[in-house]
């Protein structure tokens, strides 16, 4: 404005001479400070003439062509289409501030004047500008952390990620990680819930802080779980148990909070006793292990032990039944025999006899060394012995 007045010098000088005081005179721009339109001095301007003069003035400068600031009736002028230019471009602006895009992982929640309105998918999508209509866009796939008992270096709060790679980088929070078993024992237990949105609906507007609440949930499950077992089960064998139960019972507490919150895990970071008595644990610890070893290895010799005498019992038993059987079958054949002989015998008592007699004494003298000679044998003139003979086989003669 104050470069378009010394532009036009002219206009600056009517300017001044209209806006300013006539200081000869002591009259201000309206001429002598008394009287009126009506009663007063005569030589005092009138009002509207002033005010249009003042108007077409202003709007020469501003390059209206001095029409902008007319009476009534008169015709905008140049002014006026520049300002409803500005107030169209405003209007479109604003417009145009209501479209908006959704992520993949995200859903574009809606809210008409502060409360829920309507679910959005991935893609372009548009709502009423500010300050009607609003959009929030909460990530539905990403997975969550949260941190109990122990925080990632430099994180402040339970919710921050944090690299486990490095054990010294972690912080305990006694506060939060020293809980009481059911007998009567103290642990300190980290451990992390793996949690992502479920109903961004419920997440969004059901709870004030979600995730503070999932914070408390957590904690009070797992103090719940420690506090029904005891010690040696929460250090050692019911771990996978512990996490499965408490990971339930969150998502139990969750739901009925309506959190809008699916709990994927839980996971125990470490379970130690605490670190006033952690030597003497260590020392139980080993103890148990060796007893566990020693167990292990007395039910592996028994294991090898045992199979083997059952084998040898059962080639005794099997070699008895063998000889019980063939004394059995020796019996019955020589009683049948002795039956057989005996019918035989009956039937003709001689030649059975004779037969007997023979059979006995072949059995008798078979592998004796004796040479039997008949009543016929010594009427030779020199009677032969076979001495040269083999020894083993018997001579026999009659």
């Amino acid at each position: 404005m104050e470069a378009v007045l010394h532009k036009k010098t002219g206009d600056k000088k009517q300017m001044s001479m209209l806006f300013s005081w006539d200081n000869r005179n002591g009259k201000g721009p309206w001429g002598s400070s008394g009287g009126n339109r009506n009663g007063g001095n005569k030589n005092q301007p009138d009002m509207d003439d002033v005010i249009r003069q003042a108007q077409d003035k202003l709007g020469r400068m501003m390059g209206g062509g001095g029409g902008g600031y007319g009476r009534p009736g008169d015709g905008d002028g140049m002014g006026g289409k520049s300002w409803g230019l500005i107030g169209l471009v405003i209007g479109a602006a604003w417009l145009a501030s209501g479209f908006y895009m959704v992520a993949p992982a995200e859903v574009g929640v809606v809210k008409t004047f502060g409360k829920f309105s309507r679910m959005t998918g991935p893609g372009p999508n548009y709502h009423l500008p500010w300050p009607v209509e609003a959009v929030l866009k909460p990530n539905v796939l990403q997975e969550n952390m949260i941190q109990v008992g122990f925080r990632g270096m430099g994180a402040t709060s339970p919710f921050a990620r944090y690299d486990n790679s490095s054990q010294s980088a972690i912080r305990d929070i006694p506060e939060e990680s020293l809980m009481l078993t059911g007998d009567e024992n103290i642990v300190d237990l980290d451990f992390t819930v793996r949690w992502q949105i479920k109903d961004p609906e419920q997440f969004l507007f059901r709870v004030a802080n979600p995730q503070s609440a999932l914070f408390s949930l957590a904690e009070s499950a797992m103090r719940e779980e420690v506090g029904k077992r005891a010690i040696d089960e929460v250090l050692t064998e019911k771990r996978e148990d512990i996490q499965v139960s408490v990971r339930k019972n969150i998502q139990r507490l969750a739901d009925l909070y309506e959190l809008g919150i699916q709990i994927n895990g839980v996971e125990l970071q470490q379970v130690n006793p605490p670190t006033q008595v952690i030597d003497a644990f260590r020392d139980v610890q080993a103890a148990r292990a060796d007893a566990e070893t020693m167990r292990n290895e007395a039910q592996g010799y028994a294991n090898d032990r045992i199979p083997r005498a059952r084998g040898e019992v059962a080639k005794i038993i099997q070699a008895a039944e063998a000889y019980r059987e063939a004394k059995v079958s020796e019996a019955q054949g020589k009683a049948a025999r002795f039956t057989s002989q005996l019918s035989e015998y009956r039937n003709s008592k001689d030649v059975t006899a004779e037969r007997m007699y023979l059979e006995t004494m072949e059995e008798v003298l078979g592998s004796a060394r004796t040479v039997v000679m008949g009543k016929d044998s010594g009427k030779s003139i020199l009677p032969y012995l076979p001495l040269d003979t083999d020894r083993k086989q018997p001579v026999k003669g009659r």
